[in-house]
């Protein structure tokens, strides 16, 4: 009788073993299947094993790829295999989701990376016997874009560092150098480009310069540089303006200043502290306005700078 009692030690090991196994063999095809990645999740209030809110910060739990899923693609400007495929975020600077092309905010290497296309840098270069107009114009868009500081030696020396420059130099026309006016300043260059004129029959001889008649002084850092009486001539997109045509400029030396009592139709007051990257965005989605936003021959006159 008393071996048939049994050991409630033996009683509790077996619950224990039965227990282990349980979770071994029957739960672990739903263990697997528990989500541990934030792709398709960002920002929202799930739970499980980790999350992928703002709270998993300070919780401690955030699903181990986090920061590669929800917080670097609000700071690239790329896609990478881990991106393609992604959830629209409009905290994002582009996307690499599925439905990118079609709502036209996709990364530049999208159809490289996520779709196997064959880069543009990568093509022959296309010949074009007659003039072409981009879908949506009237007439072929005038672009003029200008790298502050970018001497010629870079692109002989540096060429096979920069593939875009090098495939717009290979595939179109292009000079060994160009000569600058004096002094070989931005502000002065830049505009004796727009206005075809010498520094000092345009008056803008210098970054910085003192003008004992007006007692004022001009500098790239003071709002004086906004003062109209400091540009004379003609600067192009006011000469478009005359011509019954439309110009937009993005960060132009004078652009921003109002010339002969007149602004280019679309310009942004400079601000060094915006991207490059936000920068071209911004020249693209002027250049995709509506037609009728555009009207004809919009951007016949389009002029802009990266400028440093």
């Amino acid at each position: 009788l008393a071996s048939s009692v049994l050991d409630p030690h033996t009683v509790l090991s077996v619950c224990v073993l039965t227990t282990i196994l349980g979770c071994i063999f029957g739960l672990k095809p739903s263990c697997a299947k528990e989500v541990k990645s934030c792709k398709g999740r960002c920002f929202e209030r799930t739970f499980g094993n980790c999350r992928c809110d703002a709270a998993c910060v300070d919780l401690g739990n955030c699903c181990l790829d986090y920061q590669e899923t929800c917080i670097e693609p609000g700071h690239i400007w790329t896609c990478n295999k881990f991106r393609c495929g992604e959830k629209r975020l409009s905290r994002n600077l582009c996307s690499c989701s599925d439905d990118c092309k079609a709502q036209g905010d996709c990364c530049i290497n999208y159809g490289s990376v996520c779709q196997g296309e064959k880069s543009w840098v990568e093509e022959t270069c296309e010949s074009i016997d007659e003039p072409q107009c981009p879908e949506g114009f009237d007439s072929p868009p005038t672009l003029l874009f200008s790298l502050d500081g970018f001497r010629a030696e870079y692109l002989h020396t540096w060429g096979g560092l920069l593939p875009v420059i090098s495939k717009l130099k290979n595939c179109g026309t292009y000079t060994k150098n160009l000569r600058p006016v004096y002094p070989t300043k931005t502000f002065p260059n830049h505009y004796s480009i727009v206005t075809g004129l010498y520094p000092e029959s345009h008056g803008v001889i210098d970054n910085k310069m003192y003008d004992p008649k007006m007692n004022a002084s001009f500098s790239l850092k003071s709002k004086e540089k906004f003062n109209p009486e400091w540009y004379k001539g003609e600067p192009i997109w006011i000469t478009a303006k005359y011509q019954g045509l439309k110009s937009g400029t993005l960060f132009w030396p004078g652009s921003d200043v109002t010339i002969k009592g007149i602004y280019p139709d679309i310009y942004k007051v400079y601000n060094g502290s915006i991207p490059f990257e936000e920068r071209i965005l911004a020249v693209l989605q002027w250049l995709q306005l509506p037609r009728d936003e555009r009207r004809t021959r919009f951007f016949r006159s389009f002029i802009w700078t990266s400028q440093q």
